[in-house]
């Protein structure tokens, strides 16, 4: 009985010194690498409707409820309830967020002070995949909760999600690419029929800001010459269009026809002239975001060419299929083609 005793003490004193051995906090780090384009995943992380499908902080109770902000919400937000002890009730907050780069979440557990911190940043491949860095650290929790971090860390829940994240998204991609979709961060080879263009040209430097202002200029000056007494337009004018034609590193300019399609009948005016751009095999993106940050989007390009062994010519297309001027920067699009060398 003695020897019980003394049995059930040592274990006693094991339950109650353990803890002080243990973590009383996660902070890991974590890759993954998706198969899938940077625009796509980083759409499904920012979206907290599309996060709450696949996430498994609560996919362990199929009865959970849960909510999401509206949008006079300071930040976005999802809540969920559940009447299982080891999920409960808590809240999966956006704090800050940086366009395809990083994405920074909250998660709030009710009963606990303090919170959790999730920090994602999202880095594109030359392959096209998409690389997660991911960081997790938690609250300080209490002595005996240690155990709790030993045998269920809110990491693992982090882990879980990315693998059915990305079950989920190689489903979603098959199905988009059948549909043509071409998502940011996607390349593609495609064949490009010859186009015509009516277009002003334009010589400005390398700096983007001076080349966004002479292809303000140009797309002002069509623009004006096509309008009616109505002040609208006879015609459906089309995508906004650039054609680069020369990059003069030396000399620090660039040559660049700013236009829309040509539209027949239509008598030249102000400048304008035709321009025809050849027909060929060439590399095509989705550029989306801030013009500024154009020259990165052709930087990937660049690499991604250079990791397929395909090389790429000097010229540039760039169609604009939103308004630069009535669309917010970080909802800009525009595909980018560069044509193929074939010799």
């Amino acid at each position: 009985m003695k020897q019980i005793n003394i049995f059930l003490i040592g274990l006693v004193l094991l339950f109650v010194l353990f803890p002080f051995f243990l973590s009383k906090k996660v902070d890991e780090k974590l890759t993954y690498e998706i198969e899938a384009p940077i625009g796509l995943v980083y759409d499904e992380f920012l979206d907290l409707r599309k996060f709450s499908k696949w996430e498994q902080f609560t996919g362990q109770d199929s009865t959970v409820v849960k909510s999401f902000s509206n949008e006079e919400a300071e930040k976005e937000f999802t809540e969920w309830k559940s009447t299982k002890s080891d999920i409960g009730n808590g809240k999966i907050i956006i704090d800050d967020f940086e366009m395809n780069k990083s994405i920074e979440y909250v998660l709030q557990y009710q009963g606990w002070e303090e919170k959790d911190n999730l920090k994602i940043e999202f880095e594109q491949k030359a392959s096209g995949n998409t690389l997660l860095n991911i960081h997790y650290v938690s609250q300080d929790v209490p002595y005996f909760y240690r155990y709790f971090l030993f045998f269920k860390s809110p990491l693992t829940k982090v882990e879980q999600s990315i693998e059915n994240f990305n079950e989920m998204v190689k489903v979603r991609l098959d199905k988009e690419r059948k549909e043509g979709k071409l998502n940011y961060g996607e390349f593609r080879l495609v064949k490009l029929n010859r186009q015509v263009l009516m277009a002003i040209k334009k010589t400005s430097t390398l700096d983007d800001k001076d080349a966004m202002d002479k292809t303000d200029e140009a797309f002002e000056t069509i623009y004006e010459s096509l309008v009616n007494e109505e002040n609208t337009y006879d015609f459906d004018l089309g995508f906004p269009t650039v054609y680069t034609t020369q990059n003069d590193l030396e000399k620090n300019r660039k040559t660049l026809f700013a236009g829309i399609n040509y539209i027949e009948g239509i008598n030249f005016q102000k400048g304008m002239q035709r321009v025809i751009v050849p027909e060929g095999e060439y590399l095509l993106t989705l550029h989306q975001g801030s013009r500024s940050k154009r020259k990165h989007t052709i930087q990937l390009m660049k690499d991604y060419a250079k990791s397929k062994k395909i090389n790429l010519d000097d010229r540039e297309l760039e169609v604009f299929l939103n308004d630069p001027k009535e669309t917010d920067s970080l909802q800009l699009k525009t595909r980018i083609y560069i044509p193929i060398k074939t010799n």
